[in-house]
């Protein structure tokens, strides 16, 4: 059970794992973050080993900058082990299956450490800010897509929390769970939770006189200098890389 409640303990972590603090990228508008974390993950997909190897060499910079240790930040690479491990077998048949395996796994880890950084140095508040910004375009469907996501960012650790004390409470009742049978029997009660807490949350926002056509909840910022610095450096450096991925003249 120890080593069980250390396993979800990670994945809450990596799941809610916001650190307040005063560093300049905690600092920075979450527009900006969440626009560099997109553009991160292209030049992730785009870019060569020796691209992969800047970017391996910036996750510990910008962990000392936030103020995050980065043996804590890899240590969240755990609960994802064994994607990586599949991501590596499954490259194996092909040619060169070692090499491509192996850069592919650096792939996917560096998208989980950049994301990572993003969650730990932006609140959800402000993520959901972020996201119904950029999904302005959708009109009001974009205000809901960012609402339904900070909801369900906020039921993940609970759905793991209640799965935890759906499995002990069967195991105290010497239930042992086994093949299809036993997901069903977590399932059922799990999903029961879920939607008891779905119709409480639904109470509370109803009792607070929320309406889905106030937009003033979300809280709005100008960008800064810096930030707007920041972005024009990133897309400098994301269309060159372009260019060089599609061997198109720049200029």
């Amino acid at each position: 059970m120890g080593i069980r409640g250390k396993e979800r303990g990670e994945v809450l972590i990596v799941l809610t794992g916001y650190r307040k603090g005063h560093s300049c990228i905690h600092t920075l508008d979450p527009r900006t973050k969440l626009l560099a974390t997109a553009g991160i993950g292209l030049l992730i997909y785009l870019t060569g080993p020796p691209g992969l190897g800047l970017l391996s060499a910036a996750v510990p910079v910008l962990a000392y900058i936030a103020g995050i240790p980065v043996p804590r930040l890899l240590a969240r690479l755990r609960p994802m082990l064994i994607f990586l491990v599949v991501i590596f077998v499954v490259h194996l048949p092909v040619e060169g299956g070692i090499y491509t395996g192996m850069v592919a796994v650096v792939r996917f880890a560096l998208l989980i450490l950049f994301a990572m950084l993003l969650i730990h140095t932006t609140s959800p508040s402000e993520m959901n800010m972020a996201l119904a910004y950029f999904l302005r375009p959708l009109g009001r469907h974009g205000t809901d897509i960012a609402f339904m996501v900070r909801v369900a960012m906020a039921f993940m650790p609970g759905l793991l929390r209640d799965k935890e004390t759906v499995l002990r409470a069967q195991a105290a009742r010497g239930y042992k769970p086994d093949g299809l049978t036993g997901f069903t029997v977590m399932m059922v009660p799990l999903l029961r939770r879920s939607f008891r807490k779905a119709d409480e949350l639904a109470d509370a926002i109803e009792s607070r006189c929320y309406h889905r056509d106030r937009e003033y909840y979300y809280y709005s910022k100008a960008l800064t200098g810096r930030d707007r610095v920041l972005i024009g450096v990133f897309v400098v450096v994301l269309v060159l890389v372009l260019c060089l991925a599609s061997q198109v003249p720049c200029l």
